[in-house]
């Protein structure tokens, strides 16, 4: 019992109730009181109950049982002192039905059967333990110094020769009985030959102490009548238990039934009995073993805090990005990982895919600016000789077509999926774009600057206003802008890296990673072409009404510092890489289809819409607009 308690107090099992059952009649408050607190509060989910008790004490505990009304609840573990007895259960078998007996396997010995069999009552009559056994089996007395209380029996062996034991049953237990004499004769044996060799046969009794043999019966091993035979360190035999249950058979007789063995050594389990067997249960047709557990278990994604060890515990929720880890706390999946029950699984990283609605607004977008484009390219080189088309600077408006179309084409490189030479042609395309829009466009502002400003003084064109400088300062500007993004992806080249906006949260992306240092070099230098072309767009507004190009310019400069006052800071702020995305192709369309309607179409619309005379073309100084 003592090791039976230290093994609950190390967690191999709990004990909700531990209560000694009480002694002699008059006793069955006693016993209603440990079913009270068998069935209050939490000690209720305990349902299997051992009972290490004599026949009596089990019978008083079953019929406490049964008058708090949990005939069908509780499962009894029957110690040896009532295993497989039912002889004094009348009335409360229902609250026995399932009752479990573990015992210490044994199987007959045929010999010794035989040998029972033919014994006569005339032939052992000197042999009280068998005279005893004989008023027990005959239910009967003896007619002469009965051994067994004399009002436990009805009738008398009067003709004790005409009795006999050939119809008895086998004999079970004498394979334990067996092999028990055997231990102890190998016990002695291996004593007396290391400790008493020397000894004479008259003194081998002074030589034999109780603790001595103790030692030599734990280390004794034989293979005995029911297998081998050996001891653990504690002196339990290492042997096999047989397991039996209580059942009803149709006929409403109830009897013990062995379904299985446990071999101890082997730790295998011998089943014996395959049929479905009966539970305690609100109905006969329990077929299903109940649960006794303090707790439920918890789910994979719960972990345990323990209010009892190894017993009681509550099960508190892990966080959705937690695991339960092995020394059962909740732990965070790392960085692009999920709980998957158990583990963590790496997330699929996200991008801008061609079949999203977003992927197919963006190419619908920069596919009719293409085209748009394209119209606008043949129609400026079929009427290029026309004075209009010359006055707008020819050579600078094809740098800034190259320009516009580059940003519809730009969009499809943040539509591909994210990759290191993607990266690359996306800060390219972006970058170049502007680039090639605004450089021509600060030249041609600031030419118009010079000529306004020049005319107040002489009639001379100033010096660096002919096409070929202007082309030359254009192709300058731009130039610089590559020198300086080669540099800084020569450096540090933008890459594709997993990115996990809220580590909390299940999304991961594929980004291109830039280096900060990269990319707002190349930013400012476009943010101060676009500042100076709106700087000097302004200083010109008061041009002469028939030069009207410088408000149009004007217009694309301001409606591009507006869209990047609104563009640098969100690049910043936004966490998604579809809304970036968005963001920045949104910018890029923008910005050209602006300076293409702004500095292209009005041209188109003032050859087909207006007369000639009406086109504004000429100026104060001789050939302002030749290209």
């Amino acid at each position: 019992m003592a090791l039976r308690m230290k093994r609950a107090e190390n967690g191999t099992f709990c004990i909700a109730v531990d209560r000694p059952l009480p002694k002699g009649a008059g006793r069955q408050q006693a016993y209603e009181n440990v079913v009270s607190e068998m069935l209050a509060g939490e000690n209720r989910r305990a349902r299997l109950v051992v009972v290490y008790a004599f026949r009596a004490q089990a019978a008083a505990l079953m019929t406490a049982i049964q008058r708090a009304g949990a005939s069908s609840y509780f499962v009894l573990l029957a110690s040896d002192g009532w295993a497989d007895s039912i002889d004094e259960f009348d009335g409360v078998e229902d609250v026995a039905l399932g009752t479990l007996s573990l015992k210490s396997y044994a199987r007959t010995i045929p010999q010794f059967n035989d040998f029972w069999r033919s014994l006569k009552f005339g032939e052992q009559a000197s042999n009280p333990w068998f005279r005893q056994y004989w008023e027990y089996y005959f239910d009967c007395v003896l007619t002469e110094a009965p051994l067994i209380n004399q009002s436990a029996f009805t009738k008398s062996c009067a003709k004790e020769d005409s009795l006999t034991l050939s119809n008895h049953p086998d004999v079970m237990e004498n394979s334990m009985i067996n092999d028990a004499v055997y231990a102890f004769a190998y016990g002695l044996h291996y004593l007396i030959e290391e400790r008493c060799s020397s000894v004479e046969p008259a003194d081998i009794n002074s030589c034999i102490r109780a603790s001595s043999l103790l030692d030599y019966l734990r280390k004794v091993s034989f293979l005995g009548f029911n297998g081998p035979i050996e001891f653990d360190e504690n002196g339990d035999i290492r042997g096999k238990y047989s397991i039996s249950i209580l059942q009803r058979d149709p006929f409403k007789k109830f009897h013990f039934l062995t379904f299985g063995v446990w071999d101890v050594s082997t730790r295998k389990w011998d089943m014996r009995h395959n049929n479905t067997l009966q539970w305690p249960g609100d109905n006969t047709s329990v077929t299903l073993p109940p649960t006794s557990t303090c707790s439920d278990g918890c789910t994979t994604m719960q972990r345990r805090i323990e209010i009892r060890k190894n017993c009681c515990w509550e099960c508190i929720q892990c966080q959705e990005y937690e695991v339960v880890a092995a020394d059962g706390n909740c732990t965070p999946c790392p960085m692009f990982t999920w709980p998957n029950d158990t583990k963590c699984l790496p997330i699929e990283g996200m991008y801008l895919r061609w079949s999203s609605v977003t992927a197919v607004f963006l190419i619908l977008l920069s596919s009719v600016g293409l085209i748009a484009s394209l119209l606008v390219s043949v129609f400026f080189i079929r009427n290029k000789d026309t004075k209009l088309i010359k006055a707008c600077s020819r050579e600078l408006s094809a740098i800034m077509m190259i320009g516009i179309m580059f940003s519809y084409l730009s969009v499809f490189f943040f539509i591909l999926p994210p990759t290191n030479v993607t990266c690359v042609l996306r800060l390219c395309g972006f970058n170049f774009s502007f680039t090639a829009i605004y450089a021509p466009l600060l030249t041609r502002t600031v030419r118009i600057y010079r000529i306004f400003t020049a005319r107040k003084t002489t009639v001379r064109r100033p010096k660096y206003t002919c096409p070929k400088a202007q082309i030359v300062i254009s192709a300058s500007i731009i130039a610089v802008m590559l020198i300086i993004m080669c540099i800084f992806i020569t450096i540090k080249p933008p890459v594709a890296t997993k990115f996990q906006p809220v580590v909390t949260q299940s999304h991961v992306e594929i980004i291109c990673q830039n280096a900060i240092g990269t990319f707002m070099s190349i930013v400012i230098f476009n943010i101060l072409l676009i500042v100076a072309a709106a700087v000097f767009a302004f200083r010109t507004r008061m041009v002469p009404d028939n030069f009207n190009e410088s408000k149009f310019i004007a217009a694309v400069a301001y409606m591009t510092i507006v869209l990047w006052l609104a563009f640098v800071p969100s690049l910043f702020l936004i966490t998604h890489e579809e809304v970036r995305v968005l963001f920045v192709t949104g910018a890029m369309l923008i910005s050209a289809t602006c300076a293409l309607v702004c500095l292209f179409v009005t041209k188109i619309y003032a050859l087909y819409m207006c007369r000639q005379e009406q086109w504004n073309v000429r100026t104060t100084m001789a050939d302002v607009g030749d290209g």
